[in-house]
């Protein structure tokens, strides 16, 4: 220490000199970072802003209460959804048609059989024989797609129908 002291004794000018170049250096540095302080102080506060003025907290806000709104109304339509697929399961929705002469001595074809089922194989078999001075209806009930009672060519015809139009269930049971 006692050497630095000599030094600047003897050369108090240099020594003055290079502390006058620290201390331009020194505020340069502190200009530079109010300026650069400056800068990031307007970005900040137009992030907080937002584009339309509004701050970002209010922003953030909103869009939460939009996705949990959101979210409730996700959670209603899969109640809703899994509803409709549990009545899809046993809605009439598989159909076959058949036309047919049932005696000789009428035509056009007027007499049918209509077969109906769902998803799991039960429903029914209508058939509807016209003659010249009656009409007769029969029922027949299908069950897990068996049926306990004779069925007429017609009627086996109606079932194949309908099971022709069965195409792979979007219902996941």
């Amino acid at each position: 220490m006692d050497g630095l002291l000599q030094n600047l004794n003897q050369a108090p000018g240099a020594a003055i000199g290079v502390l006058a170049c620290v201390v331009l250096v020194l505020t340069l540095v502190v200009v530079f970072q109010a300026v650069a302080n400056n800068a990031l102080r307007r970005r900040w506060s137009g992030l907080m802003k937002g584009s339309d003025g509004e701050s970002i907290e209010g922003v953030l806000e909103r869009h939460l209460e939009e996705r949990e709104r959101l979210r409730v109304e996700l959670d209603d339509a899969r109640e809703r959804v899994d509803v409709l697929e549990r009545k899809m399961r046993t809605a009439k929705r598989y159909m076959g048609l058949v036309r047919y002469d049932a005696f000789e001595d009428v035509g056009g074809e007027q007499s049918f059989a209509l077969a109906l089922y769902d998803e799991e194989g039960n429903g029914t078999v209508l058939t509807s024989q016209v003659g010249r001075t009656d009409c007769r209806v029969y029922a027949k009930a299908i069950v897990h797609g068996r049926n306990d009672r004779h069925l007429s060519s017609e009627e086996q015809s109606a079932i194949e129908i309908a099971g022709t139009q069965r195409t792979q269930p979007r219902i996941h049971p």
